[in-house]
């Protein structure tokens, strides 16, 4: 996932991805984890090799920790889809500075009927909802990006226990004296960060704290945001600065959080809010 949006590069793309399955059965790991070799039936008996001992590897196949993925084109891929798409909706909708867009995506993630999911989804879809639900009703904007953060640790909660996306974190854009060229570096280093959360993944985390260090404005660009611009850009620093050494899943989404609500702030405060 990149940012797409080149004219500002100030808003998150809107993809999507299939994610989560259902845990593997116990019954496949014992099988493909028992030994081949017959043990031996007295102490008279030669003791086996150690190749013999050795119970084989099980194949990725087989392996206990291999969960299976939603079939393509079945409902519950496609539902992923959906919630995907639905939490790019309400990411825009935040660092773009308008939470009354993301009132409806997140009414959408939050309507999943739980009992009709597979059980090991379901507490995590209820973690889910909470936070929709958090957006859906939040007073102003740093709540919002707040409830935002939590939907990325309840998708990363499923995915982690399930199964779900894996992603390649690649390098981020060079850093240049341009708005352009700061904007496209911050924009790929908080995608990296969303992807810590709801992958997740401490490499895109690390990676993406990483891409924020050092000064996040040319000067002359806080001069269109006044004191609003400013104190955002200074809060930006001081929050990025931060971010590697955040561990947590809610330590992570409490910084994600922040840097969300600042940027949301200084984009509506230089009169780049919404592009």
């Amino acid at each position: 996932m990149r940012i797409t949006q080149t004219t500002s590069v100030l808003s998150l793309a809107i993809g999507l991805g299939a994610c989560a399955g259902a845990a593997a059965s116990s019954s496949s790991a014992n099988s493909s984890l028992a030994s081949p070799h017959a043990a031996p039936e007295a102490s008279a008996q030669p003791a086996p090799s150690a190749t013999e001992a050795t119970p084989p590897k099980p194949t990725p196949a087989e392996s206990a920790d291999a969960k299976p993925k939603p079939a393509p084109g079945s409902a519950l891929a496609l539902l992923m889809r959906e919630h995907f798409k639905e939490a790019e909706q309400i990411r825009h909708a935040v660092v773009s500075g308008k939470p009354k867009d993301a009132v409806q995506p997140a009414a959408a993630l939050g309507s999943v009927d739980i009992a009709n999911l597979p059980p090991p989804w379901r507490a995590a879809m209820e973690r889910m909802h909470t936070a929709a639900s958090r957006v859906q009703n939040s007073a102003d904007l740093s709540e919002t990006a707040a409830g935002t953060a939590d939907i990325g640790v309840a998708c990363g909660s499923c995915h982690e226990s399930q199964g779900g996306p894996k992603v390649a974190v690649g390098d981020p854009p060079a850093v240049g004296e341009s708005v352009v060229s700061r904007m496209a570096r911050h924009a790929w280093a908080m995608e990296r960060l969303w992807e810590g959360l709801f992958v997740p993944s401490s490499a895109a985390w690390k990676a993406g704290a990483k891409a924020l260090q050092g000064e996040p404005f040319p000067p002359e660009v806080l001069e269109h945001g006044g004191v609003y611009g400013r104190t955002a850009a200074k809060d930006f620093k001081a929050l990025s600065s931060q971010a590697s050494l955040k561990e947590t899943p809610k330590d992570r989404a409490a910084l994600y959080a922040g840097l969300l609500g600042t940027c949301a702030t200084c984009h509506l405060a230089t009169g780049r809010g919404g592009q």
